[in-house]
């Protein structure tokens, strides 16, 4: 693919000979940048055919459980968290402690900010009784399991027949296949959560479009992807985890992703970065630099784990964003759908 998906700009060579090194996918990728410095999308060129992507996802960690616990530590995480959600979005059903309005202010010590709780319901606040939730890429259902239990009425849509079938033995309504075959009608949904699956799409105009007409006017939709243009990768460059090739395909900055919101008659509300998960990004980047130039006989997987280190990086990040609004690891865009 030669020219932006989004302006027609030429494409730039930005990287070329990567491996991947998180789940073994076979071959070696390149990525382009766009010539327009207004615009600068980034894209995986040449991409795997629409057949063959499956391939990617073999091992991919949507096949797993996700995992519990009850340390002492989670307990109190959790009780925070349910705590800010009560007072700041509303979901009552979160907290039954009587302190929830003193251990809600205690989210913003979280070295992400507050944003990071907000994150768990993709920034949405309670529902009304009737309120429709679609999660587009809903793996397993974890997501969608937790929203269910908050007060939404909530439906799925999963490429991957692994991780659709799991979303379905757990009573889950799970749609198997690209988003454009889901058969919803016409302003069906009170609000649309695309969380970390933009990017992973051959078509992201597309599916944005099928998203903007199954949304009820005045409808919420919410996206969060990796930030082409955060510290992160300004610091690691090739080796920055949120490349990942294959699997992603388009890299958006703030810039891009307003132009696709506008050119899918959406319209904005926020765009901004945060750094939600820069704890195990900075980690996972720095292995996978050390995996990369090591012996390919040596080489390991590399996981996505929060470490001390990866705390104190987001931290300063987190503080970054006062000066730099683009910094963030993460890119978050809130959307409506005009009446």
């Amino acid at each position: 693919m030669s020219n932006c998906i989004l302006c027609g700009s030429p494409g730039e060579s930005l990287y070329e000979g990567l491996d991947d090194v998180l789940f073994g996918a076979p071959g070696t990728w390149s990525f382009k940048r766009c010539a327009n410095s207004r615009c600068q999308l980034i894209w995986l060129d040449p991409q795997p055919l629409e057949e063959d992507i499956g391939k990617a996802y073999a091992t991919y960690y949507t096949h797993q459980d996700s995992a519990g616990g009850s340390s002492l530590p989670k307990r109190i995480y959790r009780q925070v968290r349910a705590s800010y959600l009560r007072s700041r979005l509303g979901y009552e059903t979160t907290s039954t402690s009587r302190a929830w309005r003193w251990l809600a202010p205690l989210g913003h010590l979280h070295p992400g900010g507050a944003g990071v709780f907000a994150a768990m319901v993709m920034f949405l606040p309670a529902p009304r009784s009737t309120s429709t939730l679609l999660d587009v890429g809903c793996g397993g259902g974890d997501f969608i399991a937790m929203m269910r239990e908050l007060g939404w009425t909530v439906a799925g849509v999963e490429t991957d027949p692994i991780a659709a079938a799991r979303a379905q033995s757990r009573g889950l309504n799970v749609h198997q296949g690209a988003m454009q075959t889901a058969a919803f009608e016409e302003k069906t949904f009170d609000a649309i959560t695309i969380a970390h699956v933009v990017e992973h799409v051959h078509d992201p105009q597309g599916m944005l479009a099928q998203c903007r007409r199954i949304l009820n006017p005045q409808g919420t939709i919410v996206i969060t992807t990796p930030n082409s243009a955060s510290w992160g990768h300004r610091h690691y460059g090739r080796d920055w985890r949120g490349l990942e090739p294959p699997r992603h395909l388009h890299l958006f900055n703030r810039q891009n992703m307003r132009r696709l919101l506008e050119w899918t008659e959406l319209r904005p509300r926020v765009v901004e970065t945060l750094a939600l998960n820069t704890s195990a990004i900075w980690p996972a980047s720095a292995a996978i630099r050390r995996s990369r130039s090591s012996a390919a006989s040596t080489r390991w997987r590399v996981g996505l784990a929060t470490t001390a280190s990866g705390v104190g990086r987001q931290l300063a990040e987190r503080l970054m964003l006062n000066v730099d609004r683009s910094a963030g690891e993460d890119l978050v865009a809130i959307a409506t759908r005009p009446a």
